[in-house]
């Protein structure tokens, strides 16, 4: 039989470009453009991928195929729909007619376009492009300098307001002022003065929320919120107001306490300072520290680290620093006295030391006791020690 091969005629043979044809994405791009063959659409540059291959917005779809060379992310390039089927292929102004595949995200099958090197894994960025919705550049609104501004509507002027002058430098240690001595006199009961540090801290106002909670679920009793600033504020509302009207701005205390808070949760860290007795300052500070495989999440069984130090001036011992590190169940010691004299009297009361927080439940898995260059104790007058 004659031939009726005409010349240039070539059979259609399979490649491994082409998407395949059961894939119901593949088959709805083809319905897609099978109107638009012979005409020219726009293709939207979306982002260059891994392979040499392109993302493109093209007929509302996302797809991957070859450009031109020099094609920059963000162009838009007319491309005429030259088929849909068997596969789609688009060509640009001089160019050669160019496979396009419905895009597919990484850890999916989808074949690479003809001509492409072979499919290599797909940025992240890649990945998102193929899920979000996306809009190409004539569809995004246009700001210019004719471009309504944004603005805040008065609440939120006002918190903003209130938060600027109340700010605080990031990094700057959180700090609780006491105004009144935790005893009466020096040589104070070993118990009240653990419980007058838990109030002074519990009372602040920085944990308020969660002691809210406490109170909702019946742990807290509202007597105990009524010792915290916030209730205090509230309590007080009527004369806040008055306040308020009469020196023409905001009251700034409840934004100062936000920052402390936020601090106090970044840092994982707070100070008091005031007296341990009348005459004889005290600076103690609590934190809370994490290594960096806990925040890795990789020991998310072992306990926190808390640590707790004190810094006094005594007129017999000088300056004496004292620091205990609790790891779950253990408690480490370590005090440090500005004179060696020093050092070897606090040595010799060491015993004492360890029978009583034996006796109190807390015996030490570690004492150290030395003598350095103590940081600088709070000044003032002093007791004997």
């Amino acid at each position: 039989m004659q031939r009726l091969d005409l010349p240039g005629l070539r059979p259609l043979t399979p490649t491994s470009g082409g998407a395949a044809v059961a894939d119901p994405r593949q088959a709805a791009f083809q319905r897609a453009l099978q109107p638009l063959v012979g005409q020219s659409v726009n293709t939207a540059v979306l982002a260059k991928l891994s392979d040499g291959s392109f993302l493109v917005r093209v007929a509302d779809t996302n797809a991957r195929m070859m450009m031109p060379a020099g094609t920059e992310v963000g162009a838009e390039l007319p491309m005429t729909v030259v088929a849909a089927q068997p596969r789609p292929l688009l060509q640009a102004a001089n160019e050669r007619p160019q496979p396009a595949a419905v895009f597919t995200p990484a850890g999916e099958t989808d074949a690479a376009p003809a001509g492409s090197a072979q499919s290599r894994p797909m940025s992240s960025a890649a990945v998102l492009l193929g899920k979000a919705p996306l809009l190409s550049a004539d569809q995004l609104p246009t700001l210019d300098r004719n471009a309504a501004q944004a603005t805040l509507s008065p609440a939120a002027r006002a918190i903003a307001n209130a938060l600027t002058q109340a700010y605080t430098a990031p990094g700057a240690p959180v700090i609780i002022h006491g105004k009144t001595a935790l005893m009466a006199a020096s040589g104070p009961d070993p118990d009240r003065i653990g419980q007058q540090l838990k109030n002074v801290l519990g009372e602040s106002g920085l944990f308020y929320e969660s002691h809210v909670a406490e109170w909702a679920e019946g742990k807290r009793s509202l007597q105990d919120l009524a010792r915290e600033p916030q209730m205090q504020r509230m309590t007080q509302q009527a004369q806040s107001d008055a306040v308020t009207r009469a020196l023409g701005g905001p009251d700034l205390s409840a934004a100062q306490m936000i920052n402390l808070q936020l601090h106090t949760q970044e840092q994982a860290k707070v100070q008091w300072h005031g007296e341990a007795w009348p005459g004889q300052p005290m600076q103690w500070d609590v934190a809370r520290e994490e290594d960096e495989d806990r925040q890795r999440g990789r020991d998310e069984e072992e306990q926190p680290v808390w640590r707790s130090g004190v810094k006094f001036r005594f007129p017999l011992l000088g300056k004496v620093a004292a620091s205990v590190t609790m790891i779950g169940d253990q408690v480490h010691l370590t005090v440090q006295s500005d004179t060696d004299e020093s050092a070897t009297t606090l040595r010799a009361w060491s015993g004492a030391l360890q029978n009583a927080l034996e006796a109190a439940g807390a015996p030490l898995a570690s004492l150290s006791i030395g003598s350095d260059a103590v940081a600088a104790a709070p000044e003032g007058n002093h007791d004997a020690a």
